[in-house]
């Protein structure tokens, strides 16, 4: 098949996979928590080290107990538990797209700014529409990194401009068109199948009217 692009790399979170913040909602409410504390305390330094890989998954984790237990006591230690269970939830629709990309034999890429349990929370959720899989903590830089993108177009080994890339995060497209991939912003399912075909894959599927959500 003659395209344009002959690689395809997606973001993970906000795109194909979403956070709607049930994890911890139960959690707080579970340990009596007031609502919100698992997003203030969960990502901040620790999580960026996690991003890093500096800190493991359960390093992070172990942080983010401490840091409850110390503001709140003993019992609130149990909430990481509740909360670590929630691997998220995938757009079906997106997965679709991906699955459709790899039947026309382009190879697809997952590039996300993740911890070292990624792999663990895809295999939880059965997710593997992708061949490539390049994760922050493995490559210990993050988007929007000029590094970052170099290395994972290392990783897809197919030249920067021959890959499709989207993103929910501007700042990440605007990183990765300055190393030269074909970059642009997520909005929606039906929007990344527009921009899939501008840039020469066409895919043979309906579009769904659903549109993707943020990461929470």
């Amino acid at each position: 098949m003659n395209t344009l692009v002959k690689a395809a790399l997606f973001d993970l979170g906000g795109v194909v996979l979403h956070f709607r913040g049930n994890g911890r909602a139960e959690a707080e409410k579970e340990v009596g928590l007031p609502p919100g504390t698992l997003r203030r305390i969960a990502y901040k330094g620790s999580f960026a080290l996690a991003n890093y890989g500096i800190y493991t998954h359960q390093d992070w984790l172990e942080a983010v107990r401490r840091d409850l237990v110390a503001e709140f006591g003993p019992g609130a230690g149990a909430a990481v538990e509740v909360w670590a269970k929630d691997p998220g939830e995938l757009d079906e629709n997106a997965v679709a797209v991906l699955k459709a990309v790899r039947a026309l034999d382009i190879q697809v890429g997952i590039f996300t700014n993740n911890t070292s349990g990624l792999e663990e929370d895809l295999d939880r959720l059965g997710f593997d529409a992708y061949d490539t899989l390049i994760n922050s903590a493995d490559l210990g830089v993050i988007k929007p990194s000029p590094v970052a993108y170099r290395l994972a177009v290392e990783a897809m080994g197919v030249p920067a401009e021959e890959i499709f890339f989207t993103d929910d995060n501007h700042i990440n497209v605007i990183a990765a068109r300055h190393v030269g991939l074909c970059a642009v912003d997520f909005v929606s399912v039906p929007g990344l199948i527009a921009d899939l075909a501008a840039h020469g894959i066409t895919l043979p599927m309906p579009t769904p009217d659903t549109k993707g959500g943020s990461r929470a």
